[in-house]
């Protein structure tokens, strides 16, 4: 049996089906744009990659607030430039998700996500900043970028817990 998959023209917003298994290179007949895989399924293997780079971005982030609370400034920054890195992914893959999705449950689900993300993001990057400020022995600049970042862990906190990727397209 085989599969049949959405593609969206990137250019003119044309809709193909296609079956078959793997993921072909699909050419737009209207405006040889390349078309890409669009719908609930292809948005659920993009939140599905961004969710294991946000796990995995909360886990560096935990473990760099603590080197951070120890004193190991420098070990705490490469922690949380890590961990910027892992959220950044995610933000990317959840902005994928959300362009590919079809139905609006599943839309809402990846832009949530998206935002949690990103605030995340943006507060480890600023508490690698107070990590760097701190070794340069400038404290008042590292308590501003403390309370910024504790500022976007609040924005954090306002959106919901991350759907489990199973769960997105139930």
């Amino acid at each position: 049996m085989q599969s049949t998959e959405t593609y969206r023209c990137d250019g003119c917003g044309t809709t193909y089906q296609v079956a078959g298994e793997g993921e072909p290179t699909v050419l737009c007949s209207e405006c040889d744009q390349v078309a890409s895989p669009h719908g609930d399924a292809a948005a659920g293997r993009e939140y599905r990659v961004g969710h294991v780079k946000y796990i995995e971005g909360r886990r560096r982030t935990t473990e760099a607030l603590g080197r951070f609370e120890s004193g190991q400034t420098t070990l705490a920054r490469g922690g949380f430039d890590d961990a910027a890195s892992e959220f950044e992914d995610s933000v990317d893959r959840f902005t994928a998700a959300v362009a590919r999705a079809d139905s609006e449950p599943v839309r809402e689900d990846c832009e949530r996500a998206r935002k949690k993300a990103t605030c995340l993001w943006q507060a480890v990057e600023w508490l690698g900043g107070a990590t760097y400020a701190s070794e340069q022995g400038d404290t008042d600049r590292a308590t501003r970028y403390r309370e910024d970042a504790q500022q976007r862990l609040r924005a954090a906190k306002a959106y919901d817990d991350l759907v489990a990727p199973e769960a997105l397209t139930d």
